[in-house]
């Protein structure tokens, strides 16, 4: 059957540039919950960096090109806020959609978090879909600039 001029050995010519979005910053202790995280966003077609603690995650920053940043707040070396607010202070110049997760919500956490410029706050145990539908939210309407090395280093 010909539906729409189409014949199953035919297929329209449609020139589509391939788009490769900034990596999202996955930072987490946690190993699982990590790695959980990273195969539901890029079975939806992100592309992933991981870090275990806001250090390293500094240093990922340093070197590549970011467009989203899902950190946990519970972390040895540097928790999640603390590297929060290290971003906003290195990176002052950058709009960067950041979205935290913790297992300690309270108002103060929370507090912090948004006066420091979160987009979210997560509960955990968390709720994979929902946060990936808000990097999906961010990520359709380019709510954000990524933080480039070439910027940062001006």
């Amino acid at each position: 059957m010909d539906i729409f001029s189409l014949t199953p050995t035919s297929r329209p010519s449609i020139s589509l540039a391939t788009f490769v979005p900034e990596p999202i910053l996955l930072v987490d202790d946690d190993d699982l919950h990590r790695s959980c995280l990273k195969e539901f966003l890029e079975r939806r077609g992100y592309v992933c960096v991981e870090a275990i603690n806001g250090l390293e995650a500094l240093d990922v920053l340093r070197q590549e090109s970011i467009s989203i940043i899902i950190t946990d707040n519970n972390m040895p070396e540097m928790d999640g806020l603390t590297f929060i607010e290290q971003v906003k202070q290195e990176f002052s110049h950058e709009i960067l959609p950041i979205f935290l997760m913790t297992a300690a919500v309270s108002n103060s956490v929370r507090l912090r978090a948004f006066k420091s410029g979160v987009y979210r706050v997560f509960e955990k145990p968390l709720d994979f879909q929902e946060l990936c539908y808000a990097v999906d939210w961010v990520s359709k309407f380019d709510l954000h600039a990524p933080i480039s090395t070439k910027s940062s280093s001006a």
